[in-house]
This record gives structure tokens, C-alpha cells and sequence, in this order.
């Protein structure tokens, strides 16, 4: 998992710096809502239509297609590489053609702005050919994170921040011809729509380097993708509850003051920094291991795989969670606090952070046992609880908004992921015999993790007088610190599957 971990880390960092310099530039305004919502509604059919499909069916499918040998690989793969492509661009143009009735999806509540929402319409349309590029990124992923390439992969899409920081810092710079402020959010979103392209092209050299070539074939004969990537349509949904769970929320802050989908969006993305860094690549990972295991018929190896995975996953998210919620505003401010973003943007973005961040060691179990299900072939039990966990984002989400504003729409999807964990392990204490009780170092880590958060608490208030920073600089990594120190003197064996056996 190091590989993965390690390319995440440079591209959420990479990330980070996109983010912040946008909103320095843009506000946390009318403008950057309309971009965020645009953005959300190609996010939701990227994870849906493209990596949703191709993690849930792909990988497993691609695993027994090579115990058969190179040439059922490469048919199956140009089978998928076509169904991948030709849906992805019909999705795409369907986008553009039909910007306005998709926009409402994402953006109901601009409706009485007309220009509002016209320019929510233009950058989803302007956005929608990178749903196609990075589709293509999608499986050219999945094929390689099944040959066990991840570092690549997990490395390839910071071509999109790259892309997105050059233009803003040229914009900055004077570089590039003067442009109002709509102009400028519209030629952010054809930079990044571009940078899909980019992202793809770096990952042909690796992908033909393992021997798959780009053919377009008849998808429904032979070895066919396209009865399996159908299939994979519950499953797509499933795996991207994030997205889509995001999304409501999207739809519920479009009708709050200006400012809160961009808080929404800011806050996500701080949470989903140890989401996709730890308990997204420990699903990723372990994916093709379990799949292979459940072919094999190995379950003993199989509950091995998925208690390691799990362990891993709740041994970060747990004090995460807790050092987000108790530096969500120092942190906030020392990221986003510059150029046109205000104080006031701050405390409603860290206010959403806050409550966010309270689901986190929910979105890491829920990561891995989706993922757990489907390789076991179970893809019924996904569907319904993650159906019934957005059922109850949706109406919590209604109960909260209006006395919390953005950060009770948060507080619903914690609340929500919270009853889907304790529906996924249920599940999986019937399917595979995994107990949280029994197979996860539960209290240990609880102190620890309460430790790191009473130490970033007392130098988020000894050093307040320096500045968001400071407090930054020193709060979180402290935490960190403490955090592991007290494992390892606790003596938490599962320690080694963070730190590799390092610490």
C-alpha cells in the first residue's frame, strides 16, 4: 500500500494548493459555488459511470481472465476499453446537450438566478469531456493496479491540479490575456476538462509496458465487458456514496446563503485527504487480493486479507477524526484564509469540516466492506444499505439545513455513514465472520487517539496568538506524533500496517 499511499499524498497535496489558490482568487462566492456545483455533477457520473463500474466488476473479472492467460486478458480488456469509451462519450454529450436539466440535479435552488444557473449549465457542459478522459484513466487503473502498478496510477491524476495551478498562478501574474471573473471560472473548467487528456496519456507508456493494446472490438461477444459493466451499475453506486451522498448535499446548500457549496466542497475535500490517502488505497489494494482469494476459494485467507485492511483503515481514520475536529478552524484558516476568501468563510467552512469529520472512521469501514462484498460476489447487501444510508442523508439533511446551515448538512451524511458501518459489519460478520469487537484493536487506539487530540488542543490555544499557521505547523504534526508513540508503547501489533514494520 506504500506506493499508493505515497502518490496520493502528492496528489492531494497538489490538490490542496489548487483549492486554496482558486478560492484566493475567486472567493468563496457566487462564482466559485457555480464551479463546485458544476464540478460535483461530472465528480458524481466520473464515480458512478467510469471508477465505480470498473473497481466493482473489472478487477475481479480481469483476475480470472488471466488465470486463463495474455490473450483472454487483452480480449476482455479491449472489450471493456470499448464499452468504457463509447458510454462515456454518449454520457458526455448527453451532458452537453442537456447541461440545464442536469445542472438541477446539482444546483436546484439557483433557479431563481438565472444567471446563476446559466453559468452552472455552461461549466458542466464545459466540464463533461473530462468525464471521458478520465473514464479511460479509470480502467487503464484498474488494469494496472491489477498487474499491482499503483504507484502510477495514484500519481497520474495530479495532472489535473498541475494544470489548474498553472492557469491560476498565470492569471495572478499577469500572463495571460485580461479576462472578467466569468471568464476566468470558464477557462479554469476547460483547463481542467483538458487535463483528463493529460492524466491518460501518462498512464499508455505503463499500461503497454504490461502488454494490453488499445483495440476496439465487438463488446457483446466472446469474453464481453458489457454484460458485466452493466451489472456493475448497483455496484457503481454503491462505491461512489461519497459522491453521491456529496451531492445532495450539493443540491440542499444551493438553496442556502452563497458560500455554502463552496464550504462543502473545501471541507469534503480536507476530510477525504485521509479517506482516499489511507481507507480508499487499503480498499484498492486489497481489492484484487480478495477478489483472488474468493476465486480461489481461500476464505481463511480471504477473512485474513479483510481484518488487516479494516484494522488499517480504523487505526487512521480514528485519530483523524479527532484532529480534524479539533483544528478544523486553525486549519482552514492557514489553507484557505487568503486573497478573497474571508474569516467568515473560514468558520462556516471549518463549522462544515467540524461535523464531516465526525464520520470519518464510518467512511473508512464502509470503503473497505463494500469493496469486501463485492469480491465475495455479494453485491445485493452494498446496494441496500448504501440506498438506505443516502435515503437518510437526503432526509437529515432536510431536518438540519435550516437551523446549521452547511455544517448540519454535514452532520446528516455522518450520521448517515454511521448507520451504513454498523449495517456493512453486520453483513460482513454474516458473510465472512468478521466481528469489530473480535478482529479490531478498538480501545488502544482510542486512547491514543484521544491523547493526539488533547495535545493538539492545548497547542492550538498556547500558540493562537501566532497565527493559523503556527498552530498548524506544530498542532498536527504533534498529534501525530503522539499518536504513534502511544501505539507502539500500547503495543498495538496492527501498527505495522500503516508504518510497514517501520515504527
Amino acid at each position: 500500500m506504500a506506493g499508493m499511499t505515497a502518490a496520493n499524498l502528492v496528489t492531494k497535496a497538489l490538490g490542496y494548493v489548487r483549492d486554496a489558490l482558486l478560492v484566493a482568487v475567486f472567493g468563496a462566492g457566487a462564482l466559485a459555488d457555480a464551479y463546485y456545483a458544476a464540478f460535483r455533477l461530472v465528480n458524481v457520473f466520473r464515480r458512478t459511470a467510469g471508477e465505480g463500474a470498473l473497481n466493482a466488476v473489472f478487477i475481479p473479472r480481469l483476475e480470472k481472465e488471466k488465470l486463463a492467460g495474455p490473450a483472454a486478458a487483452q480480449a476482455f480488456f479491449s472489450s471493456a476499453w470499448t464499452v468504457v469509451f463509447a458510454l462515456s462519450a454518449a454520457l458526455a454529450a448527453c451532458g452537453i446537450l442537456f447541461r440545464e436539466q442536469f445542472t438541477l440535479l446539482t444546483a436546484w435552488g439557483f433557479r431563481g438566478d438565472r444567471e446563476q444557473f446559466a453559468l452552472t449549465a455552461l461549466l458542466a457542459a464545459v466540464l463533461m469531456p473530462h468525464l471521458l478522459f478520465v473514464n479511460v484513466s479509470a480502467l487503464f487503473t484498474a488494469a494496472l493496479n491489477s498487474a499491482r502498478r499503483f504507484f502510477l496510477p495514484g500519481l497520474a491524476p495530479a495532472a489535473f491540479s498541475l494544470s489548474v495551478v498553472a492557469l491560476l498562478l498565470a492569471f495572478r501574474a499577469g500572463l495571460l490575456p485580461a479576462l472578467d471573473p466569468r471568464g476566468m471560472i470558464i477557462a479554469v473548467a476547460a483547463v481542467a476538462s483538458a487535463s483528463g487528456l493529460i492524466q491518460a496519456a501518462l498512464l499508455l507508456p505503463a499500461l503497454f509496458r504490461e502488454g494490453y493494446r488499445l483495440k476496439f472490438s465487438n463488446p457483446f461477444s466472446g469474453l464481453s465487458a458489457a454484460p458485466a459493466l452493466l451489472a456493475a451499475a448497483p455496484a457503481a453506486v454503491t462505491l461512489a456514496q461519497d459522491q453521491v451522498s456529496l451531492l445532495i448535499n450539493t443540491l440542499y446548500a444551493s438553496f442556502l446563503p452563497a458560500g455554502a457549496i463552496t464550504a462543502i466542497y473545501n471541507s469534503a475535500r480536507l476530510v477525504q485527504f485521509p479517506v482516499s490517502l489511507f481507507a480508499a488505497a487499503a480498499a484498492a489494494v486489497s481489492l484484487p487480493e480478495l477478489a483472488g482469494r474468493s476465486a480461489a476459494g481461500d476464505m481463511a485467507g480471504f477473512r485474513a486479507r479483510l481484518k488487516d485492511a479494516m484494522a488499517a483503515s480504523w487505526l487512521i481514520m480514528l485519530p483523524a477524526a479527532a484532529g480534524i475536529a479539533v483544528t478544523a478552524l486553525p486549519v482552514c484558516r492557514a489553507l484557505f484564509e487568503h486573497g478573497r476568501f474571508s474569516p467568515q468563510d473560514s468558520l462556516v467552512t471549518a463549522d462544515a469540516l467540524f461535523w464531516l469529520a465526525a464520520g470519518l472512521p464510518a467512511y473508512g469501514f464502509n470503503k473497505v466492506a463494500a469493496s469486501s462484498l463485492y469480491a465475495l460476489g455479494r453485491p445485493k447487501a452494498p446496494l441496500a444499505i448504501v440506498s438506505g444510508q443516502l435515503a437518510l442523508n437526503a432526509l437529515l439533511c432536510l431536518a438540519f439545513m435550516g437551523s446549521m446551515g452547511a455544517g448540519g448538512l454535514m452532520l446528516a451524511t455522518s450520521l448517515s455513514s454511521w448507520a451504513a458501518a454498523l449495517a456493512f459489519l453486520a453483513e460482513l460478520n454474516r458473510r465472512a465472520g468478521f466481528s469489530p469487537l473480535a478482529d479490531l484493536p478498538l480501545l488502544r487506539p482510542a486512547l491514543a487517539a484521544a491523547a493526539s487530540a488533547l495535545a493538539a488542543l492545548l497547542l492550538r490555544e498556547a500558540l493562537a496568538p501566532y497565527g493559523p499557521l503556527a498552530v498548524t505547523a506544530a498542532a498536527v504534526p504533534a498529534a501525530v506524533a503522539v499518536y504513534f508513540l502511544l501505539l507502539k508503547l500500547l503495543r498495538v501489533e496492527e501498527l505495522r500496517l500503516v508504518t510497514g514494520g517501520r515504527f
